[in-house]
Formats: structure tokens, C-alpha cells, sequence
């Protein structure tokens, strides 16, 4: 078949964003430019990939079962450019992985490590943890370290696995009592965890994360005060840190706390699992496989 590397890419970002004129902002081209490429591609394959659906296209059937191939030719390409670009030595098994805050604090230095008699070069890109599934899904990266949810699980998407590498549970935390620290609006605010007047730091609800916090406390009957919404767990833990109010965290989310905070025992509340998002047809992959375990082995199997 006599596609092109450009026809692939324009009829993977189609798949992903839903619309011709999407996929052309996101690689900058005209919409007529990718409307060309893909009546390219379909006349290649003799098939139809794809149909309107109103303002937005859908996979066909026979789209569907093509994606999946794509997406492994592309991931192979960019991985060959890299190599090439890299000067990679022979016999090297690079493998990108995506990761986000408190697994790369955690996880990437000691997996490195695990695996530096092996053929295996990690390589680390930081992705939006929420994205993470569509990340692997789109093959940008070989493995993902995501975030599962029990309360808000992840949607399965064809031809993705995931493997649970920790289970941990959230807890409420809050500043730690100290020298230089503004006792009385502590005292006043943060002493009861139960206060309805006490003040929260929460993820947006409208993402995973938020409903899962959300979901934790509600196992405490406890319904926050909402008075800080914040994404990043770093800028949370500051915040909590500093006294500004209450948050929940896990026992790897506070690797990140830039200053000191403090569980509060008895708290536990929740679950988070740490998991590995691979796509299936690299399961068998050398690569791969030595990668998951090696993270496996530093995060301890859940």
C-alpha cells in the first residue's frame, strides 16, 4: 500500500480530535489539505475510515481496526527519528514513558537504576495524569504511569492494559505545628478536621481527581468548604502547608510538599491505585516489559 507517513499522522489526530479542522490546527495545515489526505488514504486501503457524524466524523469499522496499527507505525517512526537524532548506541532499547508528579519524584531515578545492566533507556515525558490513558492510546508513549481511581474508575479503551503497581489511601493533612507558624489561625481553623467552617483545597470536580477527593470525604460525611480550587498537588501541599486550610493527599503525593504538613491519624479515607497503561501489541516487547517490571519492583505490586 502506497500511503505516506503525512496520511497517517493527519488520520490519527482526526481519530483523536473528532474533526477535520481540529486535526488541521493541531498540525498545521489547511482543512482542505487534510481533507486530501484522507481521501488519499481511503482510496490506498479501498475502504471507508471514516463517516460524518454532524459537525464531527466517526471511525468506521474498518477505521477502527486500522488506529491501533497507525498509531504502533508512528510510535515506531518517532522512536527511529529519536534514536537516529540521538546518535542511540546499537542494541539500545529505548523506552519513553509518561509520567506525572509524584511518580517522577518516586519512581523514574530508582527504575533507572533497576534497569542500567539492561538494554533499556528510559525516557521520561511528563504528561497531564489525566490524559495519560489517551497518551499510550495515541502511542506518544510506550508505558504510562496513571492514576486509577475505585470511585471514578478509568473507562477502558480498546487496547490499552493496565497493571496496578501500589494501592494507596488518601488522608486529610494539614500544616505542621512549629516555630514560625501562625498558631492561632491554626488553632482556629484547622484544629477540627470536621469543621464545617474549615477552609479546602480541592481539585476541580469536574475532573477525576476532584470526584475522587470528593468521593473520600463523603465516605467521612464530611462536606468541604470549596474555598481553593487547585490542580497542581505541590502548590496544594504548599498552600496546606502554610496554613491556608485542608487538603487530602496519599503517601506519595507528599513527596512533593515544598513545606512541612502532617497526616492526621485515623483519617484514611478513599484509595488511589498507581498503575502501569501500556498498549497491548507491545505487551511482548522487550522494552516494555522490562520497564513495567522495573517499576512494579520500586512501587511495590498492588
Amino acid at each position: 500500500m502506497q500511503w505516506t507517513l503525512a496520511q497517517l499522522r493527519t488520520f490519527s489526530a482526526v481519530a483523536e480530535l473528532g474533526t477535520m479542522t481540529a486535526a488541521a490546527g493541531a498540525l498545521g495545515y489547511t482543512p482542505g489539505a487534510v481533507s486530501q489526505h484522507m481521501t488519499a488514504l481511503q482510496r490506498t486501503v479501498g475502504v471507508r475510515l471514516l463517516a460524518p457524524t454532524g459537525r464531527r466524523v466517526a471511525l468506521t469499522e474498518a477505521g477502527v481496526a486500522l488506529l491501533p496499527r497507525i498509531r504502533t507505525l508512528l510510535a515506531a517512526e518517532a522512536q527511529a527519528a529519536e534514536a537516529v537524532a540521538g546518535g542511540e548506541p546499537a542494541g539500545r532499547l529505548p523506552v519513553t514513558v509518561g509520567v506525572f508528579g509524584s511518580a517522577s519524584v518516586v519512581a523514574i531515578a530508582p527504575a533507572k537504576r533497576l534497569l542500567e545492566a539492561s538494554d533499556v533507556e528510559l525516557r521520561a515525558r511528563e504528561v497531564d495524569v489525566e490524559a495519560m490513558q489517551d497518551a499510550v492510546s495515541a502511542g506518544r508513549i510506550d508505558v504510562g504511569i496513571g492514576i486509577d481511581y475505585p470511585s471514578s474508575p478509568l473507562a477502558p479503551q480498546r487496547g490499552v492494559r493496565m497493571r496496578v503497581l501500589r494501592t494507596e489511601s488518601f488522608r486529610i493533612v494539614r500544616a505542621l505545628a512549629g516555630e514560625g507558624r501562625h498558631e492561632a489561625s491554626r488553632s482556629s481553623e484547622l484544629a477540627s478536621v470536621d469543621s464545617a467552617e474549615a477552609a479546602w483545597i480541592l481539585p476541580p470536580g469536574d475532573s477525576r481527581f476532584g470526584r475522587a477527593v470528593r468521593f473520600a470525604l463523603a465516605e467521612r460525611s464530611i462536606a468541604p468548604r470549596e474555598t481553593h480550587i487547585v490542580v497542581d498537588t505541590a502548590v496544594t501541599l504548599a498552600l496546606v502547608g502554610a496554613g491556608v486550610g485542608l487538603g487530602l493527599a496519599t503517601p506519595t503525593m507528599l513527596t512533593l510538599a515544598p513545606e512541612p504538613v502532617e497526616s492526621v491519624p485515623g483519617t484514611e479515607c478513599g484509595e488511589r491505585r498507581i498503575v502501569a497503561l501500556t498498549r497491548s501489541e507491545l505487551d511482548a516487547q522487550p522494552g516494555v516489559v522490562a520497564a513495567v517490571d522495573a517499576f512494579a519492583e520500586v512501587l511495590g505490586d498492588g
